[in-house]
């Protein structure tokens, strides 16, 4: 069941679309997955590179993808807050509008690329929603506002390293506040330049904390479909 739907954000004060994909049978069983987009993408690009509605019958999860345009799923120093948007407003609009099991447990965020840092940095700030986390070749790219790059200062515009746009930082706070924290699972291809930012993070995740629930596939691959559609499954299937 393909649904191309709309709903009024009262964080962003308009109107945002949103693609739902549900099996054709719902009971409490379904498992709810959010699927956050790349820059330059949009809700609907997910399914129209993986076949979600066959996935949904497969493995009986429902799928919701929201719009949240190139804002790296962080809140501005403008008020476009798009963290708080994405990671609280859209769950909270979706539980309302589908009867679909919301426990934590049965929640989960995941995401390729810009989604893919996204679904990691709320999933930790949202971590009493979303029991576990996918990240597909993650866009940790702190570095591109170091280099004055206008677009990544505007959405790092509250910080970058040690602030709340930190995955490292959310991590910690979540450890010291002895906090559940979900289980992360990180994909990323081997050619793709992202290989090592990513790297990065797991070190300084497990430097402090060895027994963190991470999760690292490396593979062979740029920075694409034919990978995010795997690790998508792979997911799916652990």
């Amino acid at each position: 069941m393909y649904i191309h739907g709309t709903y009024y954000s009262s964080v962003l004060h308009r109107n945002k679309s949103y693609v739902a994909v549900l099996p054709q049978k719902i009971t409490k069983e379904v498992r709810v997955i959010f699927l956050l987009h790349g820059i330059e993408s949009d809700e609907n690009t997910w399914a129209l590179n993986v076949p979600l509605i066959q996935y949904a019958e497969k493995y009986n999860t429902a799928f919701f993808c929201p719009s949240a345009e190139n804002s790296f799923y962080t809140d501005h120093v403008d008020g476009e807050n798009y963290g708080e948007a994405i990671g609280k407003e859209f769950y909270e609009v979706m539980k309302v509008l589908y009867q679909l099991n919301f426990t934590r447990t049965n929640v989960q965020i995941a995401g390729f690329s810009m989604g893919g840092y996204g679904a990691v940095l709320l999933g930790l700030r949202y971590s009493e929603l979303y029991s576990r986390i996918g990240a597909f070749s993650p866009a940790f790219v702190f570095y591109k506002k170091e280099r004055k790059e206008t677009h990544y200062q505007q959405v790092f515009s509250k910080g970058d390293y040690g602030s709340e746009n930190d995955c490292v930082y959310q991590y910690k706070k979540l450890l010291d506040q002895k906090k559940a924290i979900p289980p992360i699972h990180f994909a990323c291809g081997a050619e793709d330049p992202l290989f090592e930012q990513t790297e990065k993070v797991i070190e300084q995740i497990k430097s402090f904390d060895p027994r963190a629930a991470i999760h690292f596939y490396p593979q062979a691959g740029f920075h694409d479909f034919t990978l995010w559609d795997s690790d998508l499954v792979r997911f799916l299937e652990k």
